[in-house]
């Protein structure tokens, strides 16, 4: 009796990892995926169409795909594939050299 009950529980075992943790983790990864989603990227819907994303509205989890000038607004859950992800938008802002601030200072001594 006890043996069964022992390759019941190894079946059970089994088939959590064989079936339901892949499963888990290949829905988890495809949330973050969506998530993280940002204009700008290209993506793939589950209706085939591909586009790159215009707007995202997190509070309506919609997004608005430009598929060559044709704004359609979709479900986030719609994404399939995030084919190219949106390239950052970091603007480099130059900070006054030290050195110009210190030649500008000993100009206006001189001056005086």
């Amino acid at each position: 009796m006890s043996m069964n009950i022992l390759i019941l529980i190894v079946f059970v075992a089994a088939m959590y990892f064989i079936m339901i943790r892949p499963q888990q983790k290949a829905q988890k990864t495809r949330q973050e995926m969506i998530n993280n989603v940002q204009p700008g990227a290209e993506v793939v819907t589950i209706g085939g169409l591909h586009g790159k994303i215009a707007a995202v509205n997190k509070e309506a989890k919609t997004f608005d795909l430009d598929a060559e000038g044709v704004i359609l607004v979709f479900e986030l859950s719609a994404i399939r594939q995030v084919v190219k992800a949106a390239e950052a938008k970091t603007e480099a802002v130059e900070a006054p050299v030290a050195e110009e601030v210190k030649a500008d200072e000993t100009a206006s001594e001189d001056e005086k």
